[in-house]
């Protein structure tokens, strides 16, 4: 277990400074916003980003107060402490997956070289951080906890959604499914 917590410590570490990069680019966005659905839509992402911060302030000592223990029998599901960093890495995956959606949707807006070349940096970086965290705590509940089953697994359930394409794709007009619109229908 000490070997995940390794990883796990060096991963919410990248993933704090991360936010903490993306919160001081969406911050001038929000006190300049042009409207109030662009101050709201940012200002929601800021506040979804500022509430994993500071569980991040405390997972992080605690995954490394794990990382010193001498002692294996401290690593049981019977430990409420361990139970306790069990839980807020499972929650933490899922905010790691809604980061990155929060950076994909950055990348809409920030198309500036300079932003976008951050906001890619900081994607790349925290999707294979969720690939690895998704991976590991798949192997740790199967290990500890035969009958769990991930409340969000339905996420990836057909594919992975959050991958990028090989290839971008362009939707051409042919390409489009036809079908019934409001307008069609008037």
């Amino acid at each position: 277990m000490k070997k995940e917590l390794k990883v796990f410590f060096k991963i919410f570490t990248t993933t704090k400074d991360a936010i903490e990069k993306f919160m001081n680019m969406l911050n001038p966005v929000i006190q300049n916003a042009s409207d109030d659905h662009e101050r709201l839509y940012y200002h929601h992402i800021y506040e979804e980003e500022e509430q994993r911060l500071s569980r991040l302030v405390e997972l992080i000592p605690l995954i490394s107060k794990f990382e010193q223990e001498k002692d294996e029998k401290d690593f049981t599901p019977t430990n409420n402490e361990f139970n306790r960093l069990l839980q807020e890495l499972n929650l933490e995956k899922f905010g790691l997956h809604n980061f990155v959606e929060h950076l994909d949707l950055a990348l809409f807006r920030f198309t500036d070289t300079e932003r976008s070349t951050l906001l890619n940096e900081l994607r790349d970086v925290s999707y294979r951080d969720y690939q690895q965290v998704k991976e590991l705590l798949n192997e740790i509940n199967t290990r500890f906890d035969h009958d769990y089953v991930d409340p969000h697994a339905h996420h990836d359930e057909h594919h992975d959604h959050l991958a990028r394409p090989a290839s971008p794709t362009v939707v051409t007009k042919s390409k489009r499914k036809k079908g019934f619109t409001v307008g069609s229908l008037l």
